[in-house]
């Protein structure tokens, strides 16, 4: 049995600054726009089903790509546009998911398949397709959709879609093909859509689908992406090398598959997951990447560059494995704020997310240079190497949102693992409950919980402590009806009319000191801080999706205006002073930070230097980590 169930898409609702984000993002930002930046999210092909895998198109910014790449794109884009637009009600965006979801359902009709490719060259077995890569991506959408709305047809067609693709490759193998590549590889995202359909059908085939999933890719030999594989995996000192993305979308897998299979082989593999993510985490949650795109056994640091697409994806695996961790919610939502709240938020323009920073670092002096990792630095709509990390941004808040509350399995009740403004409206024992939560979190340590069902009923609210707590402090509530643990407390008690619950974390600043040994940082809460540095920003160019068609969207460079502080030592004796603390109210705390640290740095000499550290996700160049000592280079290789 799962720990956790995750509550249905649309049961937990943005409010204050996340619903703001959201809202801003979706009428004039990437959320909204990005037909603008690229047509490959319009091109339709999961209705139009007319492509041929192992092809090369012309694409997104006019340049070469394999065939299955826009198709992750339009699955990517869908998914975010499909769950925002739940999310905060817009009828005219919902209309139109709807009539995407009615022509895709057509498509399949006609076919038997949703998918991009045309149906005499579906399936193949040799080069490289994206064929479960890019189905799985629409089926995130669609089953968002159908969780939504509770449309059969589109539970239907994914179902119908899934077993044909299935026992297709069970026949023979999927990962072992000649000639695969990474959008063969990716295809280990597929388990989201087993273990999504298993959890909505209880149908056994979904888990033996899972596991075969899971085997084949460890049996297959592939060269590409082997870092999740068994054999690897039960190596607790072995590193992962392989491309981070790819990592990132898989860290559910062993643990899904040892669920679905009772294997003591899977079960060790799953074990040594958050261990080994833990080793390659950059000081601002992020997956560390060791040579472009690559972990390459880099182990995290201040200095290592992160990719949005892995980020956004690891902190949708992360939520998943919510569900299967034993023990383990409270750590994982400890790893799932630090992610969103530092490398996420930080890798985005505020308030409006018009650009997003496809490798990102949490020290950030300038992204005003082309030529390294080919553009991938720059902040974008649309960059030049691919699309998918501006169409990911998007993702992020709404998997956010359906990673905060989840229902408890042992017991009625209801499990809050990561915290924000939003409203629950769910059922607990078969009765209406709705449950507000009035925070300015991240920015403030303090939480009001409104609890409110239709009726008298008891259940458990189960309420995770963040890292980084003090003197944590609960009211409202009999001293009775609470249990406490280091990392949880439980409130069990009969719930009737409407009743609050104030929680107070008593949060305190912490220096941390990053992997190496080398360079230390500042914690309060989950959020990490940085000395800002204000940025000139340039257009480098337009970004459009039709060639003369001004969008409005664009590539640019950003450069300090003064950069002096990126030199500055960790101060040992420098004391800290929090500053200020958000209210509910705060429409864009991230475009304007309501917090900030004083404190004192050194400058190479020795001499302090007073300073004022903002959370890193509200600065666009920054310094997140400072050198321990003098020796150590401001600038490592």
């Amino acid at each position: 049995m799962r720990p956790l169930d995750p509550l249905p898409v649309g049961a937990v609702r943005p409010e204050g600054w996340i619903r703001a984000q959201m809202e801003a993002d979706l009428v004039d930002g990437l959320t909204g726009r990005f037909p603008a930046a690229s047509s490959n999210v319009t091109a339709e092909l999961f209705a139009a089903q007319n492509r041929d895998p192992g092809t090369w198109v012309r694409g997104s910014r006019g340049r070469e790509e394999k065939a299955w790449w826009a198709g992750e794109h339009e699955g990517y884009w869908m998914d975010g546009l499909v769950r925002t637009a739940i999310l905060i009600g817009d009828e005219p965006w919902l209309e139109r998911v709807a009539g995407w979801v009615d022509r895709v359902l057509s498509a399949c009709a006609r076919t038997g398949c949703i998918s991009i490719y045309r149906p005499q060259r579906r399936f193949p077995a040799v080069g490289f397709d994206g064929e479960l890569w890019t189905q799985s991506r629409a089926f995130q959408a669609l089953l968002a959709w159908y969780e939504y709305t509770g449309d059969s047809r589109v539970l239907d067609a994914v179902a119908g879609s899934v077993h044909a693709t299935i026992n297709h490759y069970r026949r023979s193998t999927y990962f072992g093909r000649p000639g695969a590549d990474g959008g063969t590889a990716h295809g280990v995202g597929y388990m989201d859509s087993l273990e999504w359909l298993h959890r909505l059908t209880a149908d056994s085939w979904y888990a033996d689908a899972a596991v075969w999933l899971y085997d084949d890719y460890s049996s297959s030999g592939a060269e590409f992406f082997t870092d999740l594989t068994v054999a690897h995996m039960r190596d607790p000192r072995r590193a992962w090398f392989d491309h981070a993305a790819h990592v990132a979308e898989a860290l559910a897998m062993p643990r899904v598959a040892a669920h679905c299979s009772g294997d003591s082989a899977h079960a060790q593999a799953a074990a040594n997951v958050l261990a080994k993510l833990a080793r390659h985490t950059n000081p601002g949650g992020g997956l560390a990447i060791g040579s472009l795109e690559f972990v390459a056994g880099a182990a995290g640091s201040g200095h290592r560059t992160s990719e949005t697409c892995a980020n956004v994806e690891t902190m949708i695996s992360l939520g998943r494995l919510t569900c299967y961790e034993p023990n383990g919610s409270a750590s994982l939502g400890d790893r799932i704020e630090r992610l969103v709240f530092n490398a996420v938020q930080g890798a985005r323009l505020h308030p409006v997310n018009r650009a997003v920073a496809y490798l990102t670092r949490d020290n950030r002096r300038a992204a005003d240079d082309p030529s390294l990792d080919d553009g991938r630095e720059l902040f974008s709509a649309c960059h030049e190497a691919a699309a998918c990390c501006a169409l990911n941004m998007p993702r992020a808040m709404p998997y956010y949102l359906s990673a905060m509350w989840y229902r408890l399995s042992d017991t009625d009740g209801l499990c809050l693992t990561a915290y924000g403004p939003c409203t629950v409206r769910t059922t607990v024992a078969g009765v209406p409950v709705e449950i507000k939560e009035r925070t300015g979190y991240p920015f403030s340590d303090e939480v009001e919980i409104t609890v409110e069902p239709q009726r008298p009923i008891r259940f458990e609210l189960r309420l995770r402590v963040p890292c980084g707590s003090g003197e944590v402090r609960v009211h409202g509530v009999e001293s009775g009806d609470v249990v406490r643990s280091a990392r949880e407390i439980r409130v069990m008690r009969e719930w009737s009319g409407r009743e609050n619950v104030r929680l107070s974390f008593g949060f305190e600043v912490r220096s941390c000191v990053q992997h190496d040994g080398t360079e230390a940082y500042l914690r309060w809460g989950p959020l990490v801080f940085a000395l800002p540095f204000e940025a000139i920003e340039r257009v480098r160019a337009d970004v459009d999706a039709v060639e003369g068609v001004p969008s409005g969207l664009h590539e640019y460079l950003l450069s300090a205006r003064d950069s002096a502080g990126w030199n500055f030592l960790a101060h040992a004796d420098a004391g800290v002073q929090l500053a200020g603390a958000a209210t509910p109210g705060d429409r864009f705390p991230w475009a304007h930070p309501p917090l900030a640290i004083e404190t004192r740095l050194a400058r190479r000499n020795g001499t302090p230097v007073p300073v004022r550290l903002v959370p890193m996700g509200s600065a666009a160049l920054r310094r997140t980590t400072f050198p321990l000592h003098s020796s150590v280079g401001s600038d490592p290789a």
